[in-house]
């Protein structure tokens, strides 16, 4: 009597709204393996990237430049399975461009000239932002054939200070925070900036920045924000205090709705709230070896809930399941149990630090993983591949596209 035997089943024939119902579910890493099982996997997997509807969250990744690449290609290692994947991105090149924010996919980056760029590394989309000069205390200059000579950025209550056009990015940009993916529409974009970490604002096609002034004798210093829920501007000082700010056309409206609570000033100080609803400031403690090549390294994270009954800072120990990345990208938390290939109660750096990121740009990055735990840290990849300019910065890959 023959045994008999079923028939293996044959993949490449599920129905095209099922196929792309299960694509669309896959972290772009298993999308991208997908593609290479069949010829009708590879045409969904591509239909899914060229038309912007796969929407997936994805687990963030490391973005780096190296030598090998080249200037014009971003490396992506990514969080999901440990491997690296390469985008070729539009001219400026981006190992040529200052890296100053990262949210919802997209990168705010500053070229030669010092403009800012919405680049979207996953769908090679770019998006020029209002021109430098129209962001308050920045003035260009001219020379007598009408070519611009430099920049000069007005101090509070001093002389302005003369910048050439490449240079005044290093200065100028702190970070960039985006209220929402701008595929979306409808897209706020906050600028951190000197000459005292002032805030300015400009939706996506706007002609100029808006600049959000402060009480005389008061300049803000704001260390990080963020959008909230409800659509509002969240920015906290180097004190602590916490401001909300609400939008509305060119205006703000600005409420305190958390003291300072700092006795000092501290320049790496972050805003989050946590994947449980909690508002956390965030306070990365550096220490820095001596010599001419010497270096800053993270030494610590101290994380407190910001109680706003009782206007105080309370520590928290652990952040359970959560996992914290903190640098130039827009500081979040994500849950471990929506992120299974992330380390709970682990903080995800890189490297922020104003000064430090002026004094050069052969200085060595500080990227890691720290476990709250015990404060040990580890690096995200070892050998470290990444030039340390532009500086690394986590992005969450979107694939969305704009709608034009």
């Amino acid at each position: 009597m023959e045994e008999s035997t079923a028939a293996s089943p044959d993949w490449s024939k599920l129905p095209s709204d099922i196929l792309t119902t299960v694509l669309g579910e896959l972290e772009f890493t298993d999308l991208f393996r997908a593609a290479d099982v069949c010829t009708s996997w590879r045409a969904t997997a591509r239909a899914l990237r060229r038309l912007g509807i796969y929407c997936r969250p994805q687990t963030p990744c490391l973005l780096y430049t190296t030598a090998a690449a080249g200037p014009r290609v971003a490396e992506l290692f990514s969080l999901a399975d440990k491997k690296v994947y390469r985008a070729r991105l539009p001219d400026p090149p981006i190992g040529e461009r200052n890296i100053v924010g990262s949210s919802h996919g997209w990168l705010v980056t500053a070229d030669a000239r010092s403009e800012l760029h919405l680049l979207n590394p996953a769908t090679g989309e770019q998006v020029a932002l209002p021109s430098v000069a129209t962001i308050e205390k920045v003035s260009p200059v001219f020379d007598s054939a009408g070519s611009l000579e430099r920049y000069d950025l007005s101090l509070y209550g001093e002389e302005p200070q003369p910048y050439a056009v490449d240079e005044l990015r290093g200065v100028l940009y702190l970070k960039v925070v985006l209220s929402c993916d701008p595929s979306l529409g409808d897209c706020t974009v906050v600028v951190i900036h000197n000459p005292s970490r002032d805030l300015s604002f400009a939706r996506i096609g706007d002609e100029k920045w808006h600049w959000i002034s402060s009480p005389p004798r008061e300049p803000p210093r704001y260390s990080d924000c963020t959008f909230g829920d409800d659509g509002a501007l969240y920015a906290m000082n180097l004190l602590g205090g916490i401001h909300r700010y609400a939008i509305e056309g060119s205006r703000t409206t600005r409420n305190m709705i958390f003291k300072d609570t700092s006795p000092f000033i501290a320049h790496n100080v972050y805003i989050a709230k946590t994947s449980y609803g909690d508002v956390l400031q965030i306070w990365r403690i550096k220490d820095s070896t001596s010599g001419e090549q010497g270096e800053i390294h993270t030494a610590r994270v101290d994380i407190f809930k910001a109680d706003f009954d009782s206007q105080q800072i309370v520590p928290v120990r652990t952040l359970g399941d959560d996992a914290l990345f903190i640098g130039h990208n827009c500081t979040y938390c994500l849950s471990t149990k929506d992120y299974p290939r992330l380390l709970p109660n682990h903080v995800y750096f890189t490297d922020d630090d104003e000064y430090w990121l002026m004094d050069g740009h052969e200085i060595c990055r500080d990227v890691g993983i720290i476990n709250l735990e015990d404060q040990s840290a580890n690096d995200v990849v070892s050998p470290q591949p990444w030039l340390n300019w532009p500086t690394p910065v986590w992005i969450v890959p979107s694939f969305k596209k704009i709608h034009k």
